[in-house]
């Protein structure tokens, strides 16, 4: 599928680097993939794509850890208004990888903080350590790895450099308890990310093609997909609103 990103005009990361938006205001967006050159093209003159060495799509591996109960997940779907998700994310095209804390609060912003971690599947380290007990209440030895996710993404920076849009696509979650796997190819999660309510041109854009904002959360989708032991009845809905969106396709591994 050509969306045809070498039409845009470009930001390197180096420039991005003070467009980070670690406190912000998330609104995520579902569509179906074969729409996204068309909202793509919509957008075209008023955003940048960020660009690395002439490639403008990446390769992301994020990997979740909760506890073995899954406090973390069971919070999100029990309603609770301030939840936190820690993961560790490696950014393949550019061989980094990072240990993540993600919380929103009870007024809906969101805030991420980040260290550089040695390995996706570890946090081990003394760094980490210190990183989980002094910003979370859950300390490594709570935690085990739980969802592996793996997405291509898109990053747009509006020309006023006030917000930057994600846009993940070929998602696959694989469960790293149940060794369940599974694949969305045919669905697009757009994120957009700003400074509390100001206004965006996508939101307009994407409005006029009666494209609503949806709650979604790929760690509690992707959970929710590949661990039918976990509590469901908060996210039922939106699995069979995706299921209109995309087919899923279930592995096994051995």
């Amino acid at each position: 599928m050509d969306l045809g990103l070498e039409t845009f005009d470009m930001i390197t990361l180096d420039k991005m680097e003070h467009i980070r938006l670690m406190n912000r205001i998330d609104t995520k967006y579902l569509i179906r993939t074969e729409f996204l050159p068309e909202i793509l093209n919509m957008l075209r003159s008023n955003y940048y794509v960020q660009d690395i060495s002439g490639k403008r799509s990446f390769d992301y591996l994020t990997l979740y850890y909760d506890t073995p109960s899954y406090a973390m997940y069971h919070s999100h779907q029990n309603g609770k208004s301030e939840r936190i998700k820690i993961r560790t994310r490696e950014y393949c095209d550019s061989n980094l990888c990072f240990l993540e804390i993600k919380t929103k609060s009870n007024k809906g912003l969101t805030q991420k903080i980040r260290i550089k971690n040695n390995r996706l599947d570890s946090l081990d380290s003394t760094e980490s350590m210190r990183f989980l007990n002094l910003h979370s209440s859950y300390p490594s030895s709570m935690l085990e790895a739980k969802l592996m996710t793996y997405y291509k993404r898109i990053t747009l920076v509006n020309k006023a450099e006030t917000e930057r849009l994600t846009i993940d696509y070929d998602l696959q979650f694989q469960n790293k308890c149940t060794d369940w796997k599974v694949k969305l190819p045919c669905m697009t999660i757009i994120e957009l990310k700003r400074k509390k309510w100001a206004h965006s041109l996508i939101e307009d854009k994407l409005n006029d093609i009666h494209i609503k904002p949806y709650h979604i959360s790929k760690y509690c989708l992707g959970t929710a997909l590949t661990d039918l032991r976990v509590k469901h009845n908060n996210i039922k809905s939106k699995i069979l609103y995706i299921h209109k969106l995309t087919d899923f396709i279930y592995e096994q591994h051995a």
